[in-house]
């Protein structure tokens, strides 16, 4: 349990992707968070509402939530009730790595942005058949035989590959029920693919038509985050993501809506623990 604590914090996965079987008997408070790679949770049982990105989800048993990487999201659990799930921490360069040119292995966390929806809800034959190879991949993380880690990684892939092909064929089984304030989703999205232009509280009020200290309050109480740390450490997350793909940390600051580039430096310090220079 420390290990999953260590990663949260950091943001970032030290390995190409992780099972995590867990199970909490005793009442915990998450912390809003996001992390620099994708999660993907099969949930088992609880009494939980997930909230992704301004959006709450109530979970039921068997649903599979995909977080993409740089979301932000909180469990509430329900003291009450045992909260179990296994839990995948998934590497983006993983997908691909292991990709092709019209099979990318990261369909399904891509189509939630598209269909709006972070919870996939299959059928219950489908689920079953699901199920089994994260119970198998479970049980050969376990294991010492012969080429272990081979074994897990085909199982892996077979889950994404499977996965993914019904998503294609279901786009209706992601779960659009999920509660939320448009105004604010409206917000977080206009916020998101405007990262380079003015997102200042004032032309944010103007472009919304909502005061100012209303705004920030709702921003607030729907995310976890007051809007000044969600666009800084949203730009933060998108320039890394531009240096790792090869661009100069200057032109990343600005592209990424920074003004100058020792803001940019310290922020990025603060936010991930490390300079842009120390991407590499």
């Amino acid at each position: 349990m420390e290990e999953i604590r260590e990663w949260v914090k950091s943001g970032y996965l030290m390995e190409k992707f992780r099972l995590f079987h867990l199970k909490d008997n005793e009442p915990r408070e998450y912390e809003y968070h996001y992390h620099d790679f994708h999660k993907l949770i099969w949930f088992i049982s609880g009494e939980v509402e997930y909230h992704i990105e301004g959006k709450s989800y109530k979970l039921e048993p068997h649903d599979i939530l995909l977080v993409n990487k740089g979301e932000i999201h909180k469990p509430f659990v329900e003291n009450s009730a045992i909260y179990e799930r296994y839990v995948f921490y998934i590497s983006s360069e993983y997908l691909d790595e292991h990709s092709e040119a019209e099979s990318s292995l990261d369909l399904c966390f891509s189509m939630s942005r598209t269909e709006n929806g972070n919870v996939v809800r299959p059928s219950a034959a489908v689920s079953r058949i699901l199920f089994e190879t994260v119970k198998l991949l479970e049980s050969a993380e376990n294991d010492r035989g012969y080429a272990k880690d081979m074994y897990c990684r085909i199982l892996f892939l077979k889950l994404l590959i499977e996965l993914n092909r019904y998503c294609i064929a279901h786009p209706e089984a992601f779960h659009k029920t999920a509660r939320y304030d448009k105004k604010v989703v409206e917000m977080i999205h206009y916020i998101n693919d405007h990262l380079r232009g003015d997102l200042s509280i004032e032309a944010l009020s103007a472009r919304f038509y909502l005061s100012k200290y209303h705004m920030m309050r709702k921003f607030k109480e729907e995310t976890g985050y007051s809007m000044h740390q969600y666009v800084l450490e949203k730009r933060i997350l998108a320039a890394r993501h531009l240096i790792l793909a090869g661009m100069p940390a200057t032109a990343a600051s600005l592209e990424c809506g920074f003004k100058d580039y020792s803001t940019f430096s310290r922020a990025y310090k603060k936010i991930l623990g490390q300079t842009p220079s120390d991407v590499f």
